[in-house]
């Protein structure tokens, strides 16, 4: 049966439709109505948003684990319970995110990421996957552990790269480290976007990362070079490098601790919301009532605290990921940092939509694109998430 989502303000890219109404078909949007549905359409199953928000499902392109779990956990219970968690708050498609890490935990994740795509996660669909490291400048490794830190050479990428067996869609270095310039030609050759992160670059060494192939910026502004001295002279860093190259996006973790307000607006005025990310980079605990967890598998992971809504190193030298979901960052960008609707759902939704090629069938309500829908109440809370026209239930 078609479902007709109502009595809600449509969210749409480019404006609000405030009496509008989205009618899907199986997995399909089938029509959006500016001002409600025709009156004559019958055989329907209503989705009532009572006065609330209808948005296209959230994109997460960035995130670890949730629910309890870390998809560095390498088994199926941990990437079907870390979807379903993240899925309950509104993200319809996510990128699984690894770190830094032994080659045989990276190998289990490969392998097991291979069997569920192909079976399915029973919530948000996989869109591909995100390594993030181990090529990353010791000065900005974060919680990354720095045992596994390393610069990239030829035949490990290319097993790296047939283990993925296609799902590697992005990977994070540091473009300023020994082999850059080879490793992003390498993988630019394979369709792998590059991005940069957990780097201590200046600006003219980023600079030569973007002119190589990097296009993308990771965690924009955390564990990332910026204006500093160097043996009495000023540089610029990886920061100022990508305000400049209009072609590199960038993506802001959205959860209201790792980047301030001021940031967050200063990087859609001068990017705009087609160019950011809003992203999760979640760790386990997130949807959790926790104060102690791991970044990374339990066994081999880094320990970690969870106090002021966000994860840190044990000794609170570093941030180790957030314990947010989408929904709380709709909440920030919204409600706390005054971000328009419209854009809102341009970063979290479109946006990554395009950044992961699949923007012709996800990331808005049009027509023809798949029906991933999330209803919110009037404070911006998920209440009901459709998955390709199926709803997900706890």
């Amino acid at each position: 049966m078609r479902k007709l989502f109502e009595n809600g303000t449509v969210v749409l890219p480019d404006r609000l439709l405030e009496k509008g109404a989205v009618l899907v078909e199986g997995e399909k949007i089938l029509a959006v109505y500016p001002l409600g549905a025709p009156k004559m359409l019958e055989d329907v199953e209503r989705v009532d948003a009572n006065g609330g928000y209808i948005m296209a499902g959230f994109i997460d392109t960035h995130v670890h684990g949730g629910g309890g779990y870390d998809f560095m956990d390498g088994t199926e219970e941990a990437l079907r319970g870390a979807a379903k968690a993240h899925c309950l708050k509104g993200t319809t498609a996510i990128v699984p995110t690894t770190m830094a890490c032994a080659d045989e935990e990276l190998e289990a994740l490969l392998n097991m990421y291979d069997k569920i795509v192909k079976e399915g996660t029973g919530s948000a669909d996989f869109l591909g996957l995100h390594l993030e490291g181990p090529y990353f400048a010791p000065a900005q490794k974060g919680a990354q552990p720095e045992k596994f830190l390393g610069c990239p050479d030829f035949e490990t990428t290319e097993k790296i790269l047939k283990m993925g067996k296609g799902h590697i869609i992005r990977w994070d270095a540091a473009p300023e480290i020994g082999g850059m310039q080879e490793f992003a030609a390498q993988l630019t050759q394979h369709g792998v976007m590059v991005s940069a992160g957990h780097t201590d670059a200046t600006a003219e060494e980023a600079m030569a990362g973007f002119d190589w192939g990097f296009s993308h910026m990771t965690h924009f502004f955390c564990g990332m070079s910026f204006r500093r001295k160097r043996d009495q002279r000023v540089y610029c860093g990886a920061v100022e490098a990508a305000f400049l190259r209009d072609e590199v996006t960038v993506e802001l973790i959205g959860d209201g601790r790792h980047v301030p307000k001021e940031n967050v607006l200063m990087c859609l005025k001068i990017k705009g919301a087609d160019k950011v990310i809003l992203v999760t980079d979640a760790m386990r605990a997130a949807g959790q009532d926790v104060t102690e967890s791991f970044l990374g598998t339990k066994e081999g992971g880094v320990p970690v605290i969870v106090e002021d809504h966000v994860a840190k190193l044990v000794d609170r030298s570093f941030y180790a990921g957030s314990v947010a979901t989408t929904e709380r960052m709709l909440q920030v960008a919204h409600l706390e940092y005054g971000v328009n609707l419209c854009d809102c759902s341009k970063m979290l939704s479109l946006t990554p939509a395009r950044l992961c090629g699949v923007g012709t069938k996800k990331g808005s309500l049009e027509i023809g694109k798949d029906a991933d829908i999330v209803v919110l109440n009037p404070e911006f809370e998920v209440q009901r998430v459709f998955v390709r026209g199926n709803e997900i239930t706890a």
